[in-house]
């Protein structure tokens, strides 16, 4: 260790922090890129980690191949629980593993496929807006909208029928637990999804579809790139984070909105400024209250601390997002906003395969509302998830 190294904090802050109601800024995040960028905390597994908070040092965990998921997922290493989810995924991969799995779907997922589905998604959502508009009021967003519209858009593109999205539904949550969720349950949904999956693999390699789970299959019979449970596992993985996350992230954009009815009225006089309001929306909102860990392959320095070969590292994307030195009145939700790199669909390897068909969904469900529902305002205040790796409106009653 050189005399500019220091050791950071002593162990002993648990983690995840205490539930905040809310999107907005995070104060302990504040607190901690101010004065400890690169600090110790204990995770829910009860094993010990470094949590980083900054811009630059956040792109690096996320970018540094010294920086492993598959150590983190694998072998007898620190977790973020006790119950490892998916070992077998692509969450949990390192190149060249993870290459050779990105690229079996990539042309699914490329900007120019989603803009291709854009039509269908303004019809998807066009027809879920007809059922709001004939429902009593005040309606609840979440289960009316912001569930079903990416509900239907990952179900027909992976081929998974939509009637099965309440069970969809409570598996999503039990995969982004850490707290919330007692480790045999989490373990049963795993269970559960997978033979729900695997059941519908067989269905489907009987009746191959147009579809990416019938592309997926084609890849382990054919040529043998794929095992049984990476296929699996893969479809588990694209079905929650391309359903899950999303939902939260438009109900959680449309709270935004309402929340300081300014806004919402900022988008009705333009509404050619939709797109970069999302990118905003995005960036400032404070969702992900963990990121993917990962584990150290050598020792590396991070904001000035030595962290060792074999310890656990955490960067959460969400403060990285209100970095001071990066973007200009962080805590400031600003809708015009035009320097914004944000990193909510992360970085590296690992940037989210699915960030372009979520941003057509966002882009898209906004456009929409604004237009039909000009008048559209809180009702009252959501209901928010808790204890998940996510926070999420759970309820958001709306009247017109």
């Amino acid at each position: 260790m050189t005399d500019t190294d220091t050791e950071g904090p002593a162990p002993g802050a648990d983690f995840p922090f205490p539930h905040h109601d809310g999107l907005g800024p995070l104060p302990e995040l504040t607190a901690l890129r101010r004065d400890a960028p690169c600090a110790r905390i204990v995770l829910p597994s009860g094993d010990p980690a470094w949590l980083v908070t900054r811009y630059r040092d956040v792109r690096t965990v996320l970018g540094d191949p010294r920086f492993s998921r598959t150590r983190a997922t694998r072998g007898a290493g620190p977790r973020m629980a006790r119950v490892t989810t998916l070992p077998d995924s692509i969450l949990a991969a390192d190149p060249p593993e993870h290459s050779r799995l990105r690229r079996l779907v990539a042309q699914a997922f490329t900007a120019r496929r989603a803009e291709a589905m854009r039509g269908d998604v303004a019809r998807l959502v066009d027809g879920l807006l007809d059922r709001l508009a004939a429902h009593d009021r005040p309606a609840d967003l979440v289960p009316l909208f912001a569930r079903p519209l990416p509900l239907a858009v990952i179900c027909d593109l992976l081929g998974v029928p939509r009637t099965d999205g309440d069970r969809l539904d409570a598996w999503c949550d039990a995969l982004r637990n850490l707290t919330a969720t007692a480790d045999a349950e989490v373990t049963a949904a795993v269970a559960e999804m997978t033979g729900y999956l695997t059941e519908l693999v067989t269905a489907k390699r009987r009746r191959p579809g147009e579809d990416v789970l019938s592309t997926l299959i084609a890849a382990r019979d054919e040529g043998d790139r794929l095992s049984q449970d990476e296929l699996v596992s893969f479809a588990l993985v694209l079905l929650a984070g391309g359903y899950g996350t999303t939902a939260d992230r438009l109900a959680g954009s449309v709270h935004l909105l309402l929340d300081e009815p300014e806004r919402w009225q900022q988008l009705l006089r333009e509404p050619a400024m939709i797109p970069r309001a999302v990118e905003e929306l995005l960036r400032y909102a404070q969702t992900n209250v963990q990121a993917n860990l990962r584990v150290a392959t050598e020792d590396v320095r991070i904001g000035g601390v030595r962290i060792s070969a074999g310890e656990a590292v955490m960067a959460v994307n969400s403060s990285a997002n209100h970095d001071e030195t990066v973007f200009d009145t962080p805590d400031i939700l600003d809708l015009a906003r035009d320097h914004n790199p944000h990193l909510g669909f992360g970085h590296g390897v690992h940037h989210c395969v699915g960030a372009p068909i979520a941003r057509v969904q966002l882009q898209e469900a906004v456009s929409a509302l604004v237009r039909r529902f000009p008048g559209l305002r809180a009702a009252a205040p959501p209901q928010w998830k808790t204890g998940l790796k996510t926070r999420a409106p759970r309820s958001l009653p709306v009247d017109w």
